[in-house]
């Protein structure tokens, strides 16, 4: 990232509490607009705040261990944040790749100011905001708060509609940066549950059905997961909130909501059994593959 075009930035890095050699590596770098933050293990939510806290500059990008950046992403984002500055978030489209072969591209919607950011999102595969592909106004995380410290899937999702809800989002077509899915560890939060104490119906509007739409999908699997946790308190609550999801008449949400039903009257024995299953696969999905010789 150190060979973007554009060149007035910080890099803050937040070892938070890592074990590997990453810190040692980072302290090779002599560049001095690296910043170097080591703390107490918090979280991926707890590591971004601490980094957003100590920012200098007045728009705060993202980026993972898992992504990357072209080299001109900056500069296009500064572009689009010159264009849009009314805008609290500003994304650019992005590649998800698994073992060299590209699963999407850019989303089918026009560059500019997103009209109706969740009515647009429900009608694409994926997410519009994609943690490395996005900027954020560092002013707006006073306005809406920020990352949710404790939740343990979708912190960042959750974020980004926080922000959605009160400000306009700019978008840009150009494809400038890379979610690898190889190094996703999705398949260790498949039964972990949320420590936070912010939840998805907190977002809920009785006058936005679109936005009740986005938050349920992601509510219904947040309640999955803690169903397979054996968190059923949890996973009941976020059942009788969401029920609405039935008006819908959508076959997704009705079929996702039944197995949350179904998973919160199942022994707990039973559940387990299903989560080694359910682990195996998701492992399946995200390990390496060797593609094919000739």
């Amino acid at each position: 990232m150190l060979n973007q075009t554009f060149k007035k930035f910080e890099v803050l890095i937040i070892d938070d509490g890592s074990k590997d050699q990453s810190l040692s590596r980072v302290r090779m770098f002599s560049d001095f607009r690296i910043k170097v933050y080591t703390k107490a293990n918090g979280g991926v939510s707890d590591a971004r705040n601490y980094g957003i806290e100590r920012a200098s500059y007045n728009y705060i990008a993202f980026l993972d261990a898992d992504d990357g950046w072209d080299n001109n992403y900056l500069e296009e984002m500064e572009k689009l944040i010159t264009k849009y500055p009314e805008c609290g978030m500003y994304n650019c489209a992005y590649r998800r790749v698994k073992s060299n072969r590209i699963y999407s591209e850019s989303p089918n919607i026009p560059d500019g100011v997103i009209q109706d950011y969740f009515k647009t999102t429900l009608t694409l595969n994926d997410m519009i905001s994609w943690t490395s592909a996005t900027i954020i106004k560092k002013e707006v995380f006073d306005s809406v708060g920020k990352f949710p410290v404790g939740m343990v899937s979708g912190e960042d999702c959750y974020m980004w509609c926080k922000v959605a809800i009160k400000y306009p989002v700019a978008f840009t077509q150009k494809i400038m940066s890379t979610y690898n899915m190889m190094l996703s560890d999705a398949y260790l939060r498949v039964a972990k549950p949320d420590t936070c104490q912010e939840s998805w119906y907190d977002l809920y509007n009785e006058h936005d059905p679109y936005l009740n739409k986005f938050i349920a999908s992601k509510a219904i699997e947040n309640g999955l997961r803690h169903a397979w946790a054996g968190q059923k308190k949890k996973s009941k609550l976020i059942e009788q909130q969401f029920k609405f999801v039935k008006e819908f008449n959508d076959q997704y949400f009705n079929s996702r909501l039944k197995k949350l039903y179904y998973l919160n009257r199942l022994p707990y024995f039973a559940v387990k059994v299903l989560l080694l299953y359910k682990k195996l696969a998701t492992l399946h999905f995200f390990e390496p593959r060797l593609l094919p010789t000739r």
